[in-house]
């Protein structure tokens, strides 16, 4: 299902990115990298470092900087730690040099490739992610940018002699392998060492950080009381009480089969360990809320077809008051599920089974651009924001690049690489919310016109330029030209992929009141490469022709790449 991965060629370039230090991550226990204490044994291809600077493409070598977080390797022994793991969470951060491949070796000896593979159109047994499967898709990033691995691993399989499982393999926030078998030979009850291995290339790696897994549970819930309203689902506030009574368990069941009802259960949390828990809500309804001690933990809405929900607390040992509101929605039959987990522990239920049934199958409705471009329009919710764009068109190519505007704003929203377009939510039953999600690794732009007149090269960029959308035609090629009214100008904006990226061509028609800007970036730090090639965070590159007179400039905390547009400018765009 996800296949589409486009081909990426990198273009030299000259000057390295400084990245630096590691921090801690939720539940997740750091890998000590003051220096190579952490490992049983050292190796001169190994060192620990506060900067590396690794160039995307070319043969120069990396820099580094003196100090601690960064783990750096090239060609020679791997590098086993002093850490005994068993079934465990792993989550890190690494970056690759160009043509570089190493492994990250599992406690039962099963390796996670590690690679540069951004230039893969597929995912192959070169891909990053790859053990002993090929990933459902290409999710890597281009080398010189840092990318997160998460994975979930049991060394041993009860019932299943001499395997272990690969639960979950998430790489730069893509589930790319879930529930693979692997074969173990390694004793069950047996600790074993994580390696790190490189075999090409440099490879740097950060925030390691780890959960080893037990099954023990040290939170309960006793005492449980529950009151059973009986207005309507929708209700915002309840107070027809139908009956009430104690309970032994959480379930839904208790409301004894009504159609719609509140339902609001108090009790006891006994917690037998301090520390940070992590509850996740499971349900259908139209809310359900969780409060520990009289303080929210978790407020959530609409949930149709069991969607979960994260909140997190930090408990002492002892006991505290919990309280649990869920309304059901009519039309689907009930379902309430309380999870927890905390580090070093396995996640488990709250509930009884029979409070949670099997949800109602949810087909996955995808769009792929096979043959010929795709166009979308859609609702799209930009993360932070309150209210969804209402105006947008997302555009998916056969080449796997694929990108969401903001017609309204003449506004880049999105990128991304690899599968087009998730639209379960538009298409499936009364498409609600109406939301289209991207399917590949996705890269954040700005969300601001990218066009706009201004006075100068300093004047501040206006969230919302004087544009007027006068619709699209189609290329020859298939891709989509779109076209704005900007003052007595017309502005063409053309997206097309290439062998590199996204190549995105503005063209300006008639004369404008004032001199045009195109708005190409903005992030926390924007880095000039030099040569035209700037890196916006850590997110992408822009390539800019050595005619192209760019800009980068303060916009308050953040910073702005902005570059000017006369009759015509272009720009490459890839990560």
């Amino acid at each position: 299902m996800r296949h589409l991965i486009q081909k990426v060629s990198l273009l030299f370039l000259t000057c390295p990115v400084i990245v630096m230090g590691q921090t801690a991550k939720g539940n997740y226990s750091l890998l000590p990298l003051k220096d190579l204490s952490s490992f049983e044994s050292t190796s001169p291809n190994w060192s620990v470092q506060g900067d590396v600077a690794i160039l995307p493409s070319g043969t120069a070598k990396p820099k580094t900087t003196s100090g601690e977080g960064v783990l750096i390797g090239s060609p020679g022994n791997p590098l086993t730690t002093k850490l005994k793991a068993g079934d465990m969470r792993l989550s890190l951060e690494f970056m690759v040099s160009p043509g570089a491949e190493g492994n990250i070796v599992l406690p039962g000896g099963q390796k996670v490739k590690i690679s540069d593979s951004s230039q893969q159109r597929e995912a192959n047994a070169s891909t990053s992610g790859y053990v002993g499967q090929f990933p459902t898709q290409n999710a890597s990033k281009a080398p010189g940018l840092w990318q997160t691995l998460e994975l979930v691993y049991d060394a041993t399989v009860s019932g299943v002699a001499n395997s272990a499982r690969l639960n979950l393999l998430s790489l730069n926030g893509v589930t790319v392998l879930e529930t693979v078998y692997l074969p173990n030979s390694q004793a069950a009850n047996e600790g074993r060492p994580l390696s790190f291995e490189v075999s090409k290339g440099t490879i740097a790696f950060r925030n390691v950080g780890y959960q080893l897994l037990a099954s023990r549970k040290t939170l309960a819930l006793n005492n449980l009381s529950y009151k059973v309203y009986s207005d309507k689902w929708d209700a915002k506030e309840y107070s027809k009480l139908d009956h009430e009574g104690k309970s032994a368990i959480l379930t839904q069941e208790v409301t004894n089969g009504m159609r719609e009802f509140h339902l609001v259960y108090e009790g006891d949390m006994d917690v037998q360990e301090a520390g940070d828990y992590i509850f996740t809500t499971i349900y259908s309804g139209p809310v359900l809320s969780l409060e520990v001690d009289g303080k929210s933990v978790l407020e959530t809405g609409e949930s149709t077809s069991q969607e979960t929900h994260t909140g997190s607390v930090n408990l002492t040992q002892g006991t505290h008051k919990f309280k649990i509101h869920y309304s059901r929605f009519p039309w689907r039959q009930p379902a309430l599920g309380l999870r927890v987990e905390k580090s070093g522990i396995r996640p488990y239920d709250l509930h009884v089974l029979s409070s949670l049934p099997e949800p109602e199958p949810k087909p996955y409705i995808s769009v792929t651009p096979d043959k010929q471009t795709e166009m979308v329009r859609s609702f799209i919710q930009v993360e932070g924001e309150k209210y969804k764009r209402t105006h947008c068109i997302s555009v998916g190519t056969p080449e796997g690049w694929s990108y969401t505007l903001d017609l309204n704003r003449g506004a880049m929203l999105q990128a991304w690489r690899g599968q087009f377009a998730n639209v379960t939510e538009m298409w499936y039953e009364r498409g609600e919310p109406q939301l289209l999600t991207p399917a590949g690794l996705t890269v954040h732009v700005s969300g601001r016109s990218s066009l706009a007149v201004l006075a100068d090269k300093a004047t501040t960029w206006p969230d919302s330029s004087n544009i007027n959308f006068l619709g699209y035609k189609i290329n020859p090629e298939g891709y989509p030209i779109f076209r704005y009214a900007i003052g007595s100008a017309t502005v063409s904006d053309q997206i097309i992929p290439n062998d590199k990226g996204m190549s995105r061509t503005f063209t300006v028609e008639g004369k404008p009141s004032g001199p045009i800007y195109s708005l190409l970036g903005s992030g926390k730090k924007i880095t000039d490469l030099k040569n035209g090639l700037f890196q916006i965070d850590n997110r992408y590159y822009i390539q800019i022709s050595q005619k192209g007179q760019a800009v980068v400039r303060p916009a308050g905390d953040n910073q702005e790449l902005v570059l000017p547009v006369s009759d015509s400018a272009t720009y490459l765009m890839f990560w």
